[in-house]
């Protein structure tokens, strides 16, 4: 029986730092973000040097497409997004009601990849009285890396995944995009409600 298995922080947070550095490609120079903060660090003194990683054997490279990187990147930017429009939510719901010229899927609201994209797109840099210069606090355009850089990404990713599993006896499903061990029955009555892990696997597979 399959006991599903969430992803430590820590691996999420490895996940999110494999990102910033290949984020470091569109403005020249390493670049950090500060984890569960807004603070950026870009590395002025030196210059970004491009990762020479390649795809080996591994389970998740032999399914590595073009279409499954860009996914997958679109996955991982729509958590970015998500993150800065947590202050901006009644906004981002009136333009979706209001502006159905603008709005790629009319009604979707937050759950739709194209409205939250559309909408940073379209008011990020846009000058108000308050904020003259746009937002303080803007999306990083991840998806805007050429695909060559968005398969390494994936690719560092497949390799992260997998030394977790192999450290932790884990296995995944791709059909249904989870991390899995194979429990007794009893071991699987402690797994906690169906609709809480739903709700992580619904965030999560957006970018695995």
């Amino acid at each position: 029986m399959k006991q599903i298995i969430k992803p430590p922080r820590s691996l999420i947070d490895a996940h999110t730092l494999l990102a910033q550095k290949y984020a470091g490609y569109l403005v020249g120079h390493p670049y950090q973000n500060t984890q569960q903060r807004t603070e950026v660090t870009v590395d002025w003194a030196h210059s970004w040097r491009e990762p020479s990683i390649v795809a080996d054997d591994c389970i998740f490279c032999q399914r590595l497409t073009d279409e499954e990187a860009e996914r997958r990147i679109a996955g991982f930017q729509f958590q970015i997004n998500t993150e800065v429009l947590r202050s901006k939510r009644a906004y981002f719901k009136h333009w979706c009601r209001d502006s159905l010229s603008d709005v790629p899927e009319p009604g979707k609201y937050e759950l739709s990849q194209a409205n939250v994209q559309r909408f940073c797109e379209l008011f990020q840099d846009r000058p108000t009285e308050k904020r003259p210069d746009g937002w303080f606090t803007r999306p990083f355009p991840l998806i805007t890396l050429p695909m060559r850089l968005k398969r390494k990404l994936c690719i560092e990713w497949n390799h992260l995944y997998l030394a977790w599993m192999k450290e932790n006896a884990i296995w995944y499903d791709f059909g249904e995009h989870e991390f899995y061990h194979e429990v007794d029955e009893e071991t699987q009555a402690k797994v906690q409600s169906d609709k809480e892990w739903e709700q992580w696997r619904e965030n999560f597979s957006m970018y695995v």
